[in-house]
């Protein structure tokens, strides 16, 4: 069973009962807990999500966020290492036009080196890179 990319907008949604897609994203969350689906994400998601939520729900909730997911059995968690950045960084510049981000175009480069071809995101920068993205809209 292939794994699935965690990125910063559906694991916030999904963990934030005030968001529009709380539900939807709650729900698929759960649904790959019970297939079992390896889930993958990287530091600077992490970093991501913490800025995210630090700002919508502040700094105690955003701290719990970030520490549950780092700290599960079930989510791999890449570091963020140099050669990691520079082959996003070459991926940012091959792609002049789109306004990626440096964490987006990282998960990116994870997500094709370890075949992984579905993200859990709202971000549409990731259909647009040619990724299934769940929840489906």
């Amino acid at each position: 069973m292939r794994g699935v990319f965690l990125d910063t907008s559906a694991v916030f949604a999904m963990a934030s009962r005030g968001e529009s897609w709380h539900e939807q994203s709650r729900d698929t969350f759960d649904r790959m807990m019970r297939l079992g689906r390896p889930l993958v994400t990287t530091e600077l998601v992490l970093a991501e999500l913490h800025a995210l939520a630090l700002g919508r729900v502040g700094p105690e909730r955003a701290a719990d966020l970030v520490e549950r997911l780092g700290a599960s059995a079930r989510i791999e968690v890449v570091a963020a290492d140099r050669t990691l950045r520079d082959q996003a960084l070459v991926l940012l510049r091959s792609r002049p036009g789109r306004r990626y981000s440096l964490t987006d175009a990282t998960s990116f480069v994870v997500m094709r080196d370890v075949g992984i071809d579905t993200a859990f995101t709202l971000d549409a920068d990731f259909a647009a890179e040619g990724f299934a993205i769940l929840p489906a809209a």
